[in-house]
């Protein structure tokens, strides 16, 4: 890293060098004010700032809480390795509460070994010995550190995007395939994937050691950790509680995957922000495949949090009925997205709630639904002013008659001037 001094006087040689870090000693010391620092390091991109922190102790202690603001993890070995400092007491007394992000997402594409000298790769060899069940495969590019990984949370899907034409940009080499979800509206996570397999491997007492002192932090994505508990949310709801009205509410909390999970952990969390008389500030909230979780859970969540959430996924939750829905319709006016992906039992009731009480929606899944038809989902198109996106896959709509039903919705539309819906109804694969 290097530092210019900018004369504009000097229209010849405007650009005065003034430290490098490259050279060793340094070339000049750089004491400015701390002001004149943090001004710099509002600027810095995020992967130079442990550069900026070794300079001295002045820049380490302004640097520091700026580079632990946000934790994007996308290895095993990033993660071990953020484990590992976190294990110091102090260190993590001192800067956990400077955590306002923990991310953790699958890893960076992987491809057989074999493959990167046909395909001109540079390749990331992973550690075989950490990762045993990688052995063979590399990764074709580097995690991107000036990144949050909460890049397109809230941003609008612009346009709709096929999976057959994903697959097909995958095929010719466009491989990329995370590009196509940077928006709201995001796929959920895969974990049949080889790049989704290191989260797995992350434990309960590792993320207690990393929050145990986060009582700052708003998001928090642990999604495709398949072997978390409670004890997480219990951890994280004991940092807020000891920092009082100090501590900052959860903005976003996406907990896909975690089958053991029940509602102990989250219900702690609640007390906790209520306990701290915190607003309500809950955005996000993905709570997929938590089998454990009934309508009672919906109903508590709902209650404190129903306010302020705009994206709600429930995939997967198989005991919630019409009631969880009643419940979301009531006190979720602001909604923006919904996906209630395989919960079987909801039926057009739920659609019919949905239709009268959340007239924000822009995205709504409730594919897989069969007791649902086109008498409920009649309801989501008709009531649902800014509707723009509908899955409908393995619904009860009649088969006989689906397109002709699917363009009378669509003139519907037409003739109330509303957005067009598009209605992605995938292929079924039936083994």
């Amino acid at each position: 890293m290097r530092f210019f001094y900018l004369n504009r006087d000097n229209q010849d040689d405007p650009l005065t060098l003034i430290y490098n870090t490259e050279t060793i000693p340094p070339s000049h010391p750089l004491h400015f004010p701390p002001e004149i620092i943090q001004k710099i390091i509002d600027y810095l991109p995020r992967s130079s700032l442990p550069t900026a922190a070794s300079i001295n102790h002045t820049w380490y202690t302004i640097t520091m809480p700026v580079l632990y603001r946000h934790l994007y993890i996308r290895t095993l070995p990033h993660w071990l390795l953020l484990v590992r400092t976190f294990s110091d007491l102090n260190f993590s007394a001192r800067f956990g509460p400077c955590v306002n992000s923990l991310v953790l997402k699958p890893s960076p594409r992987l491809i057989s070994s074999q493959l990167t000298s046909l395909l001109n790769y540079n390749a990331i060899e992973n550690d075989d010995k950490l990762q045993p069940s990688l052995r063979g495969y590399v990764r074709i590019e580097r995690v991107d550190y000036n990144k949050t990984g909460l890049e397109g949370i809230d941003s609008p899907m612009l346009s709709i995007v096929s999976e057959e034409s994903i697959a097909m940009e995958i095929e010719e080499g466009n491989n990329d395939k995370n590009k196509n979800d940077i928006h709201e509206n995001y796929n959920e996570i895969d974990t049949t994937q080889k790049e989704s397999e290191w989260l797995a491997s992350v434990t309960d007492q590792q993320m207690m050691t990393v929050i145990r002192h986060c009582s700052q932090l708003e998001y928090l994505n642990i999604s495709g950790c398949e072997n978390l508990d409670d004890q997480v949310l219990l951890t994280l709801a004991a940092a807020k509680k000891e920092k009082g009205s100090k501590a900052k509410s959860m903005i976003g909390l996406w907990m896909s995957l975690l089958r053991n999970a029940t509602h102990v952990g989250i219900i702690e969390l609640i007390r906790s922000e209520k306990q701290n008389g915190l607003p309500s500030s809950l955005r996000h909230l993905d709570l997929g495949f938590q089998v454990l979780l009934s309508d009672e859970t919906i109903r508590e969540i709902t209650t404190c949090w129903g306010s302020s959430l705009t994206h709600l996924r429930l995939n997967s939750i198989y005991q919630l009925t019409d009631r969880s829905v009643e419940y979301i319709s009531n006190h979720c006016p602001n909604l923006r997205l919904i996906h209630l992906v395989r919960c079987w039992q909801l039926n057009n009731v739920s659609l019919r709630l949905l239709a009268m009480h959340c007239k924000k929606l822009l995205y709504i899944s409730i594919s897989f639904l069969s007791r649902t038809n086109e008498e409920g989902i009649r309801h989501l198109v008709q009531a649902c002013p800014k509707l723009v996106w509908l899955d409908i896959t393995g619904c009860g709509i009649n088969s006989l008659f689906k397109s002709v039903i699917l363009e009378g919705w669509a003139n519907y539309r037409r003739e109330h001037h509303l957005p067009s819906i598009h209605m992605q109804d995938s292929s079924m694969n039936l083994l």
